[in-house]
């Protein structure tokens, strides 16, 4: 069955360095998943060309699936990306009331674009069975625009990030016209149960009955690609200096859903509350560089860094530091020695619509502890995890206190049990349970026809 896949980024990109062009593959478990699907089945990657090079690609063919690029002039992109995709919708779905930006000269951008993907979806059709995917809070108009051109090829959308409650979605002003469309698709998923709830009670404060888009509605969590990470063998030696502590570790994006100072707060308060720790652990803190165009984000950079100096400042030692912080990002293979190294993985976003790195540290690790924020989506079905509330500072050191002396059975028993967990519901897992609620469909449909 071929897919057209729709995203706002690129399987890969081409960019043009120093008078050559150059190929950068777009990571991510996402992107792996549905590469490996259309790569199999056939079909069209829609998607927004943001390469430097990728106007010499804007319609490429690779021999396995065709390619269609769309063309963003920098106004296009600051207003349907920076402000409204991640100024307006980021923070309203992640409950950041304060930082939620509003203006309509952005939200029209941002529906001009989402016409210019339905545009391309539709010329890039070549027959009816083919299963359009549209993916996520960029291009929530698509599915809309698509059924007022008449499109009838089955539609999956599915929504990657947490969906608000009802009241707080209400905020919202173009809350209904997301709603109809989003509910014009044929699919509908989500990554909890939580977030599906909500939609529906999105839906029928908003637009009314949710009846008609129960049977759409659907909740699978993303999994990762578990023998990539577990058939790893070979992997460097923790350093020497490592090697007599016990090695803390978290790897994020540079945001404010991470609850990054709270964080490094938590590992002040631990030092202070139980200073025969110091120099039994240490932190390694990898932030990631994120939206370094917008100031929030350099704001919250500063902020951070000058938190971890006062605390380093203040607890270190000759020869240790509580707190290693990197502000880079880090190659595969170099994450998958942090994960092998960690004793502790500290995961604690205010909220994320599910977390693939704690998924991660689970097929990776085979000695740690995942310690996981309950408002992470990966917290529903992780039960081998000890859950704690990123909110509190005083939870967070406590729950440090007690994970650097759990017995090693118990550490063992919940990986081993969080480690089945991760296995079974792979990414192949999540791709097929969600193409599956279209294949259900369209049988539904014959049957009723005979």
């Amino acid at each position: 069955m071929p897919y057209i896949i729709v995203t706002s980024r690129s399987p890969y990109s081409y960019d043009r360095v120093r008078g050559k062009i150059n190929k950068r593959m777009n990571i991510g478990g996402v992107a792996i998943v549905l590469n490996d699907l259309i790569s199999r089945e056939g079909g069209t990657w829609v998607c927004w060309g943001d390469g430097t090079a990728d106007h010499e690609f804007q319609e490429e063919d690779n021999g396995k699936f065709r390619i269609s690029r769309i063309l963003l002039t920098i106004q296009e992109r600051r207003g349907f990306y920076d402000e409204y995709s991640n100024s307006t919708l980021w923070p309203l779905f992640h409950y950041f009331r304060e930082k939620i930006q509003h203006d309509q000269k952005y939200f029209k951008i941002y529906q001009k674009v989402n016409e210019l993907f339905a545009a391309a979806i539709e010329k890039s059709i070549r027959n009816k069975d083919e299963v359009i995917w549209i993916h996520d809070y960029q291009l929530s108009l698509v599915p809309g625009f698509l059924k007022e051109k008449g499109v009838t090829n089955p539609i999956i959308f599915t929504w990657h990030i947490p969906w608000v409650s009802d009241e707080f979605y209400s905020i919202l002003p173009e809350r209904e016209l997301l709603l109809k469309s989003i509910s014009s698709a044929d699919s509908i998923t989500f990554h909890t149960k939580e977030y599906r709830t909500n939609f529906r009670d999105s839906y029928e404060k908003i637009i009314g009955d949710p009846k008609s888009v129960d049977r759409k509605l659907h909740y699978y969590p993303l999994g990762i690609d578990y023998k990539a990470y577990e058939d790893i063998e070979r992997f460097r030696k923790i350093p020497l200096a490592m090697q007599n502590t016990k090695i803390i570790f978290s790897i994020d994006r540079l945001d404010y859903t991470k609850g990054l100072i709270a964080r490094v707060k938590a590992i002040e308060s631990l030092l202070r509350n139980n200073p025969e720790l110091s120099q039994k652990f240490m932190y390694l803190m990898i932030v990631t560089p994120s939206r370094t165009n917008v100031g929030q984000y350099m704001d919250l950079k500063n902020e951070l860094e000058m938190n971890i100096g006062r605390i380093n400042g203040e607890y270190g030692r000759i020869g240790w530091y509580p707190i290693t912080y990197i502000y880079r990002k880090v190659s595969q293979k170099t994450l998958i020695n942090y994960y092998k190294w960690a004793d502790i993985a500290l995961i604690t976003p205010l909220i994320d619509g599910l977390n693939l790195v704690c998924k991660e540290f689970i097929a990776a690790s085979n000695k740690g502890l995942l310690i996981l924020s309950e408002f992470a989506g990966s917290a529903e079905d992780l039960n081998g995890a000890v859950k704690v509330n990123p909110n509190s500072i005083e939870n967070l050191s406590s729950t440090l206190f007690s994970a650097l002396s759990m017995p090693e059975s118990e550490i063992m028993d919940r990986l081993n049990s969080l480690k089945e967990k991760v296995r079974r519901r792979d990414i192949q897992w999540w791709a097929r349970k969600v193409t599956e609620t279209i294949k259900r469909k369209e049988s539904n449909v014959r049957n009723a026809g005979n």
